[in-house]
């Protein structure tokens, strides 16, 4: 091996750290614009770790440089420069650590990791500086220099690039950057031994040029990265590619198949039933009253109740051959060879039970009811929609009432359904054109004999059929979900009605005021008695809300809890229909109510039926003994009146007094009364505090 002069290694070294500089810093630019672009972090840590590489090359191509003009004052600050370098090159190993890990894990380290490496590599600049000997060239490096320079660099990269292989899958690029940093690791490992184990001559090749083969091995890592990069492009574009093809065929939320993906099924179902002469079920289950779950504990408890149903139909005991999630809160189920419609039924309410059991959502406990809609081929259909449309009627009508049933299609409910949804649009317009009046019926009250309040009964002023009674359009309104809508413009009626007493009399009698059972079963209806109260400036005795016996039971829990606020607001709240449900005693004794309205039927046969007599007493006497005041609604005869007046019934409503008046009627009523020097009885005579 010839022997390499001072002055030709000095030119190597300064030629070989000048280029590899400017390498570095532009490969640090290119590295930058990649971070903005990919928002990779990975990128950012290793442009910083070029942008610290760069400089200490500088230092280093200005020591050689120098020395090859003015030897000697190069010497006298070597050792100062040197240990700045080598501080450069400790601070870019960290940030090379940094983006390793962060390409590994997946995930930015925390700032305090930074801090260490700032720390580190400090130390490290400083020891170098007391430790290092002064040396103008590669060439004359001592055995610390090298222990310091590529001892320490090259374990940390032989580390790192391990870390990487192993962490980063097999793709062509990461494996391409994490041979490169093995490389210059192990380069500097081989560097090292040389200068401990060659004879001087070889030590000053191996020193002149292996800068020079850093800048071979910064290119390979270069093209990695730009391989890696499109690499991750081409994987995250065929996810998303992947993604849209399940969220095309699955419900996001649920991870069960969606309609589409339902719709296409059933026709491969079918023709297994037909070729072996099997029968398919298709059951959609329908969560009842779901708008009241996502009010009660939000849009993201809601999703929690929604997951937990999928999970529970999934996990179904007969396990079914598709489960489905077709609509917000709507789930479809397919079986075969259920032959028996008993056999279907009871597999129903097996489901249902399985969706009543209680569901944890945080710190809350929900029951969910569910009720389900049953169509089956080939009886209702032989097609996709045809049988999903026939299930969907089903639990329409399933859902009608306040207890959710399961409902087998049944020729003729195609009729009725499409009749509901003609008379939606008619039912939204009659609100908005005001169409909507409400009559008022007077009640009396025993004791005083004197006018003790109304009740708001709603009638619909149709534009061509004329006046109509509840009967013809409140199912609708029901079926439709309408009924909370409806009851928003009864209150605001009332109230305004209230407000315009107080400003022509000076005086109001109470108004009874009749809810659906979707206003009770949540807290909205707080908010809004509140804001009723706000807008009209009413007093909240002036208002009363009945809530049928049925309604009150259906759901103890909320019910009661927005009952109770209620009343602790100054509302009187009555049970309506009293004697036509199933409560029990311990409900009622616990109900927030203080008022008892005794059905219609039991006073219709009072003379005939001695049986209605002896109820009627029992009712009476248990609803004095709790504290709460008793109304018979439905008299019509001045026989009924006595017998009720006898059994110790409090209040009294009906046509023998006066059938249900418009407003003016109403008012004039009133003025009556008031000329009569008799004014609205107290909250104390006519409704006991609860």
């Amino acid at each position: 091996m010839p022997q390499l002069d001072l002055m030709t290694s000095l030119a190597i070294e300064t030629f070989a750290h000048s280029i590899q500089a400017v390498f570095l810093l532009g490969f640090a630019a290119l590295l930058m614009y990649y971070h903005k672009y990919y928002q990779r972090d990975y990128l950012g840590y290793w442009a910083f770790a070029c942008f610290a590489f760069g400089p200490g090359e500088i230092i280093r191509a200005f020591l050689a440089g120098s020395a090859m003009v003015v030897p000697e004052s190069a010497l006298s600050w070597s050792s100062g420069l040197q240990g700045i370098a080598l501080t450069c090159q400790y601070l870019a190993i960290s940030f090379i650590a940094l983006g390793a890990s962060c390409a590994a894990f997946n995930k930015k380290p925390q700032n305090y990791w930074q801090y260490i490496a700032y720390g580190v590599s400090l130390v490290g600049g400083i020891i170098s500086y007391f430790w290092l000997d002064p040396t103008i060239s590669d060439a004359g490096n001592t055995p610390n220099a090298g222990f310091m320079r590529f001892l320490v660099t090259g374990v940390a990269l032989v580390a790192i690039s391990l870390l990487m292989w192993r962490k980063l899958g097999s793709g062509i690029g990461p494996k391409l950057v994490s041979g490169g940093f093995f490389s210059i690791g192990f380069k500097n490992l081989i560097v090292l031994s040389v200068i401990f184990s060659l004879p001087g001559n070889a030590v000053d090749w191996a020193l002149s040029f292996q800068a020079l083969l850093n800048i071979i091995i910064i290119a390979a890592i270069i093209v990695g990265i730009i391989i890696w990069l499109l690499e991750s492009e081409r994987n995250t574009a065929v996810r998303a590619i992947q993604r849209a093809e399940y969220l095309h065929t699955h419900d996001a939320l649920t991870g069960v198949s969606n309609r589409d993906q339902l719709v296409s099924k059933i026709p491969l179902f079918i023709e297994y039933c037909r070729s072996n002469n099997r029968q398919l079920t298709i059951m959609l289950v329908g969560v009842s009253r779901f708008k009241v779950v996502n009010e009660n504990i939000g849009i993201r408890g809601g999703d929690q109740v929604l997951k937990e149903i999928a999970r529970r139909l999934q996990n179904f005991r007969k396990q079914p051959l598709a489960v489905s999630r077709i609509s917000g809160d709507v789930f479809a189920l397919a079986f075969d060879h259920l032959k028996s419609r008993s056999l279907i039924k009871d597999l129903a309410a097996e489901l249902q039970d399985t969706l009543s059991n209680p569901i944890e959502v945080g710190d809350k406990t929900l029951n969910i009811a569910a009720g389900i809609g049953i169509a089956r081929y080939p009886q209702h259909g032989s097609r996709s929609e045809v049988l999903l449309n026939k299930a969907t009627i089903a639990l329409t009508q399933a859902k009608q009432s306040h207890q959710p049933s399961v409902t087998v299609y049944e020729r003729g409910m195609d009729e009725m359904y499409s009749y509901l949804v003609d008379m939606e649009p008619i039912l939204r317009r009659a609100m908005q054109e005001n169409e909507f009046t409400l009559y008022l019926q007077p009640q009396f009250d025993f004791d005083h004999q004197q006018l003790c309040g109304f009740e708001a009964l709603i009638r619909w002023q149709h534009p061509k059929r004329g006046l109509l009674s509840p009967a013809e359009f409140l199912p609708y309104i029901e079926q439709l979900g309408l009924s909370t809508e409806l009851d928003d413009w009864v209150l605001n009626n009332a109230a305004a009605i209230l407000a315009s007493w107080k400003q022509k009399f000076g005086l109001c009698w109470p108004i009874a005021v009749n809810l659906s059972a979707p206003q009770f079963q949540h807290f909205q209806l707080i908010e809004k008695m509140q804001q009723l109260l706000e807008d009209y400036e009413i007093s909240p005795e002036w208002l009363e809300l009945e809530i049928t016996e049925n309604v009150a039971m259906s759901d103890l829990h909320n019910g009661m809890s927005v009952i109770q606020r209620l009343r602790e607001m100054g509302f009187g709240i009555s049970i309506d229909d009293f004697g036509t449900g199933h409560s029990s005693l311990a409900y009622l004794r616990s109900l927030p109510i203080n008022k008892i309205k005794i059905d219609r039927s039991f006073v219709s046969e009072l003379q005939q039926n001695n049986n209605d007599v002896t109820i009627l007493k029992a009712m009476i006497r248990l609803s004095h003994g709790l504290g709460k005041r008793v109304i018979a609604e439905g008299i019509e005869t001045q026989e009924q009146q006595d017998m009720l007046q006898k059994l110790g019934c409090d209040m009294m409503q009906g046509y023998f007094y006066s059938p249900p008046m418009r407003l003016q009627f109403a008012e004039q009523f009133i003025e009556r009364q008031i000329q009569g020097d008799k004014k609205p009885l107290p909250p104390g005579e006519f409704a006991t505090a609860f």
